[in-house]
């Protein structure tokens, strides 16, 4: 079972932020002949490809053994036997979360992350189900 992570209209903010700001920064340099068009493209294309990029891949997906979190290059495989918990939680860590209302899972040797499905309540059921035990 997959589910998308929810996005909060801080997130989007933060992309129009980068796009304005990486514009005026990267434009002037570009005209006054400091930076090359094409270095000036790599600039643009890389600082906001990222955010979009984070913005339509950041998934969590469930299957009989294992939670698999993608969000853009960065890819988390949790054994479902490892969780321990999962609780709510509205950290400002740095996470694949898109949203401030999130999930923190503990699991393993004292490990933690934390998501943000859209729906965390079918995400916790879909946990329960998968690992046939109440995690709580």
């Amino acid at each position: 079972m997959k589910f998308k992570s929810a996005v909060d209209w801080w997130y989007y903010l933060v992309i129009v932020a980068a796009t304005v700001i990486v514009l005026f920064a990267v434009i002037p340099l570009v005209r006054s002949g400091e930076l090359s068009i094409v270095f000036g493209a790599a600039t643009i294309i890389v600082s906001l490809g990222l955010p979009v990029w984070l913005l339509f891949s950041t998934n969590y997906q469930i299957d009989a053994k294992s939670l698999r979190i993608r969000s853009g290059p960065f890819v988390w495989m949790i054994a479902l036997d490892e969780i321990q918990s999962i609780a709510p939680s509205k950290s400002v860590l740095s996470s694949p979360a898109l949203s401030l209302n999130r999930l923190e899972i503990l699991y393993g040797r004292g490990k933690r992350i934390l998501v943000s499905p859209a729906n965390p309540v079918e995400f916790v059921a879909a946990v329960n189900q998968a690992t046939r035990t109440k995690v709580h």
